[in-house]
């Protein structure tokens, strides 16, 4: 895979896609130039509530931040860190002549990203960490958001302020001596890229050092399938996150060494571009529906794969089908993202689609995800999070009435108030797979809770984190890792879900058609069922990138309280459907 050389901190006019000449490489095909600017106007919708959020008053100890619920709501008792990625689209704006953009070369502008700058610079903590969801979180993932965005602001302005490179270059030293609990691969590839450009800005042989040792890891924790781990399994939304990161990171240093592990990336997510052109979902071992395309914008000119999901979420743009990542914690995320997808958007593609064959049956076993296309519809399911699975009809759905069937797992409550679930991310499921013709997934549901904050809550946590909390971080994010995100605890309920994929018709071909049977049992006689459900969007861990609004989480959820009684009655009960 060869990529061209580019460098995001020029300007619009001489950006290397704009000078791409007319002429086509051999087996290159035109791209619709209409999607280009789906990419700029997603973006630039949002300045304005970025320049909203952040407070512009310059007589205020918060100038700069971009934390509304922080310097104007009060109801915050810290500066949240990731929030200040925003100074990066601002920039953007500011630097860039663009089509509808009337920000661009506007002094106030500057200003505010500067201010940006700055505040981040005098909030962190003095040994350049930062916070993100408590007080002295020291999180890495803020860092390395909020890292890289303020060092390409630095790029993009040629900012040469003291007080700002040296809270940069302490920022880029923290990350040399501090890692995170859990494996986050999305994490250290934003790592990786920041510290490059950081090196890139400051000159300092040692955050290049330290980007090479981060690339290391996140190539180390790749599986031969293509995926990168999160949390132990593979997300094909935090996919894209990654992709984005080494893709920007192959152009700007030229290591090769990223070129096999990201064309394995790529392929691998391909995969889960849906028929209604939405992508990814609750089958991901987080659950996310994140699609990050800049880094399939850089790659589309030599990779099918990469320019069908680029495609893809350009048309769902058009229509509608993307996921809407719009609350105040996540909107700003994907912006820079998206002026960046506009500034290199590939005119051209390779002539071959990569699209999936007519009639496959593909079991990933290292993700334990099955991927079924056929005449009849395209399947993908989860073993590892207990059969949840995706199913599209053969009807094309874009703008079909015809809605996927998304079942996000059963949910079963008892009379003492208890809940468990079956879709928790589990490898040590039993599992059994015939590809084309069955797979059976069986094992314990999962004891669930949702929990709130109270005020009690919040003032022991606060007593905790001011005191032991501030010299044990890693033991406090642990902690807070296995009660909300990785922790398991059987229930003493098995769940048994079995797909049966339908036999050649006469046709020789496979019909789409799959019966689901699921079987029950209750193995504790003290328990006893309220009501249980088949889900279709939610989530029973924590993750911040779920819960946001795509179309197919308006389908109802399917209620077995029909079953509830037979279920209490025999101890078990086995509930049959059918998908054509």
């Amino acid at each position: 895979m060869r990529f061209v050389d580019s460098d995001t901190t020029t300007p619009d006019a001489s950006h290397p896609t704009l000078q791409r000449a007319n002429a086509r490489a051999p087996g290159q095909v035109p791209r619709d130039p209409r999607g280009r600017q789906r990419y700029l106007d997603a973006a630039l919708a949002e300045i304005p509530r970025l320049l909203g959020a952040m407070d512009r008053n310059p007589y205020h100890a918060t100038y700069g931040c971009l934390d509304r619920e922080y310097w104007h709501y009060r109801t915050s008792d810290f500066p949240c860190e990731m929030h200040q990625e925003g100074v990066l689209p601002l920039a953007l704006a500011y630097t860039h002549s663009l089509p509808g953009n009337s920000w661009h070369g506007v002094p106030r502008v500057r200003e505010l990203c500067l201010a940006a700058l700055r505040f981040s610079a005098r909030s962190g903590h003095r040994d350049g960490s930062c916070d993100d969801y408590y007080p002295f979180e020291r999180a890495l993932g803020a860092a390395v958001f909020s890292l890289l965005a303020a060092v390409e602001t630095c790029l993009l302005l040629e900012v040469d302020d003291a007080e700002i490179l040296a809270a940069l270059a302490q920022r880029g030293a923290w990350l040399l001596q501090h890692d995170e609990t859990g494996q986050l691969s999305n994490h250290q590839a934003l790592a990786a890229l920041g510290l490059w450009q950081l090196g890139r800005l400051t000159g300092r042989a040692e955050f290049r050092v330290g980007a090479a040792v981060r690339l290391g890891r996140v190539l180390d924790w790749q599986h031969p399938e293509g995926w990168f781990n999160e949390y132990g399994g593979a997300d094909p939304g935090y996919q894209t996150v990654t992709i984005a990161c080494l893709a920007k990171y192959r152009r700007l240093s030229g290591d090769a060494l990223v070129d096999a592990p990201l064309e394995r990336a790529v392929r691998f997510a391909r995969r889960f571009l849906h028929p209604d052109l939405s992508y990814a979902g609750e089958y991901g071992s987080r659950g996310t529906y994140h699609f990050y395309p800049h880094g399939m914008e850089l790659l589309a000119a030599q990779s099918p794969a990469a320019a069908d999901l680029a495609d893809g979420y350009l048309q769902a743009l058009a229509v509608g089908r993307q996921a809407y990542f719009t609350d105040d914690r996540m909107y700003a995320h994907r912006l820079a993202g998206l002026i960046e997808s506009y500034l290199d958007w590939s005119p051209t593609r390779p002539g071959c689609m990569a699209t999936a064959n007519v009639d496959s049956h593909e079991w990933l076993l290292g993700a334990q995800i099955y991927v079924r296309d056929t005449p009849g519809g395209k399947t993908v399911i989860s073993a590892a999070r207990g059969g949840v699975f995706k199913h599209f009809p053969a009807e094309p759905c874009v703008r079909s009435a015809t809605p996927c069937v998304t079942d996000a797992g059963l949910v079963l409550e008892f009379t003492n108030g208890r809940v468990a679930v079956s879709q928790l991310h589990d490898l040590g499921r039993q599992v059994a797979c015939e590809p084309a013709t069955s797979l059976i997934v069986a094992g314990p549901l999962h004891w669930a809770r949702h929990e709130t904050a109270t005020p009690l809550k919040l003032i022991l946590f606060r007593t905790l984190l001011l005191t032991a909390g501030r010299w044990c971080r890693a033991l406090v994010r642990g902690l807070l890792q296995r009660r909300l995100i990785t922790g398991r605890r059987a229930c003493p309920v098995r769940f048994t879900r079995r797909f049966e994929f339908a036999a050649a018709n006469d046709s020789g071909k496979r019909s789409g058609a799959i019966r689901v049977v699921d079987t029950l049992e209750l193995l504790d006689p003290r328990l006893t069922a309220r009501r249980m459900s088949y889900g279709v969007d939610h989530q029973a861990t924590y993750v911040a990138a779920t819960g946001v609004y795509q179309q197919s989480v308006l389908q109802p959820w399917s209620s077995l309280d029909d079953y509830v009684d037979e279920l209490n009655r025999k101890r078990r009960v086995t509930i049959t459907r059918e998908l054509s």
